[in-house]
């Protein structure tokens, strides 16, 4: 029982970190806005930084911990409809969004809404499959790896790998994949001699050196902060190395935290929604206000967390509807799914034949009182295409 306190408390304590820099980055407070070096930027600048690397380690502890299989489809669809409720809870504290929100929520995948939590789920579906792939290589290959793909860009500023800032599905599915390939090796185990220690002691050095003294390099050097945090991203080397470090220092020293699956996507989505963050703000600057709310949404992910396991283990619905069960792999159930979806077709032609008729009827209609193929937006002014307007 006490362990069990001991690891939500310090999942509270490493989300209340991440949240409060994510609120203080929206906030925008004066001590960012103007060019002057200041106590609350640097202790900003670290926090930033180490939210980062608590990111960073949760998705390596994600690969490394949580089972791969084809239930996570499950999970998703779940993480999908709490978003979906925390729109219209944010909307109803807030009474303020606009159609781009909406769409966001409602079409995640294609608005690229939370890609940092279909980055994680994409990786464990075929954790099985990267795991043998990644036992054709040796541990030390695989790092070097990953750190050559994560240097390039810290170093040259050219982002050839698309991984931008970091809150993108690529980045999400490496640093998962990674902690896939850690549990192919025994890190308790692990032979770690004085050149591996010295390396990580260097990695963490470099990484926090960094985050202090950017903002004062910047300044110095462009007489504003706008390389300030380039290091203060889930892809700098220095992050990640952070990351991988703290990661196996933890698995050697067996402090077993235990990220509960629902807790971890959720956290994930914080991370990566804007819309959340954004309107959990709501205007507010005093950092007294954005810590006490970090508190509240920590708390509320984990409770959202639990009572989702809770429903996961009782409801079965969705997995007899859309035949998920442990046996599967990805790639037989999407053949199944796409069998399942020919018969449909096949059975209900007749009403989908009238639907597309309707539809054509409906844009003929469109094109006849509108020669420029546009219609008024809701929003005024603007016009949209009469082509999407009809098909909504």
């Amino acid at each position: 029982m006490i362990k069990k306190l001991c690891n939500a408390l310090m999942v509270c304590v490493a989300m209340v970190i991440v949240t409060f820099s994510l609120l203080i980055t929206q906030a925008n407070p004066a001590f960012l806005q103007n060019n002057l070096l200041s106590k609350r930027l640097f202790a900003y600048s670290l926090l930033n930084n180490f939210s980062n690397v608590i990111v960073g380690v949760l998705l390596i502890l994600i690969g490394y911990q949580i089972k791969g299989n084809i239930k996570l489809i499950k999970k998703y669809a779940y993480i999908y409809v709490v978003n979906l409720l925390i729109f219209i809870g944010l909307f109803l504290w807030t009474r303020s969004f606009t159609i781009q929100n909406l769409y966001d929520a409602v079409l995640p995948i294609t608005r690229n809404t939370y890609p940092v939590v279909l980055g994680a789920i994409s990786a464990l579906l075929i954790k099985d499959k990267l795991k043998n792939w990644f036992k054709k290589y040796k541990f030390s290959v695989i790092l070097g790896g990953y750190t050559i793909a994560f240097t390039l860009p810290s170093l040259f500023n050219k982002d050839i790998l698309g991984l931008g800032n970091g809150n993108n599905i690529i980045t999400a599915f490496s640093l998962v994949a990674l902690g896939i390939a850690c549990s192919n090796v025994e890190i308790d185990k692990l032979h770690i001699d004085k050149k591996a220690i010295t390396l990580m002691s260097i990695g963490v050095i470099v990484n926090v050196v960094l985050a202090l003294f950017m903002p004062y390099i910047s300044l110095k050097a462009h007489g504003d902060f706008s390389t300030a945090y380039r290091f203060n991203v889930l892809t700098s080397i220095s992050v990640v190395a952070m990351s991988i470090v703290i990661f196996i220092v933890g698995q050697r020293l067996k402090i077993n935290i235990k990220i509960p699956e629902y807790t971890g996507l959720l956290a994930l989505l914080v991370y990566s929604n804007n819309f959340i963050v954004e309107k959990t703000v709501n205007g507010s600057m005093s950092l007294k206000v954005l810590l006490f709310k970090s508190c509240i949404v920590s708390i509320i992910v984990l409770v959202l967390g639990w009572l989702l396991a809770r429903i996961d283990e009782r409801e079965h619905i969705l997995e007899r509807k859309l035949s998920l069960n442990d046996e599967k792999t990805i790639v037989p159930w999407i053949s199944e799914i796409i069998v399942k979806m020919i018969n449909y077709i096949k059975n209900h032609k007749h009403n989908l034949i009238n639907i597309v008729i309707l539809y054509t009827l409906a844009y003929c209609s469109f094109i006849f009182m509108s020669p420029h193929l546009t219609s008024p937006h809701m929003d005024g002014d603007k016009y949209t295409s009469i082509f999407f307007f009809a098909f909504l």
